[in-house]
């Protein structure tokens, strides 16, 4: 009797020992999986804070013009009202009016004379040209800048992506004071009176195109280089807002428009 009271004890300690191996076992899995989720939510929380961030940097730079006006085209800058702490909102923006409409490219032979010229200084195809000036290319129904992926490759996109664009704006019509260098050198411009415009510009942004040196005497297709320039900066604008929260990034890519204020179309990066 005294045995069997010894076995039945030794079972008990047995099933208590596995139940108990069993509750830790349980409880090490709870709380993997509640660290698990509780970091997952995490992640998720940063990563909409940062789209929604980067969202609100482009709404900031239409609302406050201010913006724009201390901020130097091309050149990112931190936006001091939503950066702080592991936060961090930065926007960069370029004037539509300073690139070469490319969607004119088809029928527009000034156009076609920028476009070449500027593929022949960054080392792009011929045969890139001949596409997008073909009759039967849809070049004019490009509603986004990365449409033309279609026509040439990412290598060549990226040389020309900056002096490109497919906003409305007006036909042939360069801004001096806005413009990057490979713009000014598609119409003709030297490099060194390109250098020294950008370095004149930076000090005082150009009012008087006769002002210009280093433009007397070009033509483009029989007019003077003067008539596809001019020193007024245009209603549209890309804005790039970037954000970063904890370990995440998000951008934004929109287009916007001054008097009114209105954002044609954005897309996240």
């Amino acid at each position: 009797m005294l045995n069997k009271m010894k076995n039945n004890r030794g079972v008990a300690l047995l099933i208590v020992l596995l139940v108990t191996a069993l509750l830790i076992a349980l409880i090490f899995e709870f709380a993997y999986a509640t660290r698990i989720s509780l970091n997952s939510a995490v992640n998720f929380r940063d990563s909409q804070r940062a789209y929604f961030l980067a969202r609100s940097g482009v709404h900031l730079f239409a609302k406050y013009p201010q913006l724009q006006d201390n901020l130097p085209q091309g050149e990112w800058g931190v936006v001091p009202i939503i950066s702080q702490g592991e936060t961090l909102v930065r926007i960069k923006w370029a004037d539509e009016t300073g690139k070469i409409k490319v969607t004119d490219v088809k029928n527009d032979k000034a156009t076609q004379t920028m476009i070449r010229t500027l593929f022949e200084n960054k080392s792009i195809d011929i045969a890139v040209y001949d596409k997008l000036t073909d009759l039967t290319s849809e070049i004019y129904n490009l509603g986004l800048l990365a449409g033309l992926h279609q026509y040439m490759s990412d290598e060549d996109f990226n040389k020309v992506r900056e002096c490109l664009t497919v906003s409305p704006v007006p036909t042939h019509t360069i801004n001096i004071n806005t413009a990057s260098a490979d713009v000014l050198q598609s119409l003709g411009i030297s490099a060194g009176a390109v250098g020294l415009i950008i370095e004149n510009r930076q000090r005082t942004p150009y009012a008087d195109l006769e002002k210009v040196s280093g433009i007397g005497g070009i033509q483009i297709n029989g007019l003077n280089l003067s008539s596809y320039l001019t020193t007024t900066v245009g209603r549209y604008s890309t804005v790039y807002s970037y954000a970063t929260v904890g370990g995440y990034t998000k951008q934004i890519e929109a287009i916007i428009t001054k008097n009114p204020l209105t954002i044609l179309y954005w897309r996240a990066l």
